[in-house]
């Protein structure tokens, strides 16, 4: 199953703010090791830095997945939004 996931957060609250700065390298230098624990394909990563967004394209089998992956610190210094998604070949062939 297909998640996009955008995580925001305050300018107060930013990863590139000096305070934030260590938990936020650990994180991204290990983002592909949590992943792989959680049983996450991460098919894209991306930030919008004038908006402190987040935004990722996950593979996963589960909600409960992509939650392991981004559970703490993520999910608790962000407003998140996850949306399970399917391609328009896959919505059309599920109203036929």
């Amino acid at each position: 199953m297909r998640f996009v996931v955008t995580l925001e957060h305050s300018p107060e609250n930013c990863w590139a703010r000096a305070e934030n700065e260590e938990k936020a390298g650990e994180w991204i230098a290990g983002m592909d090791e949590k992943a792989a624990e959680a049983g996450v394909e991460v098919d894209g990563a991306y930030v919008c830095p004038n908006e402190h967004t987040f935004y990722f394209v996950l593979e996963a089998d589960s909600f409960e997945g992509v939650s392991t992956f981004l559970g703490p610190p993520l999910l608790t210094d962000h407003d998140a939004h996850v949306a399970p998604v399917v391609s328009f070949a896959e919505a059309e062939r599920a109203v036929r």
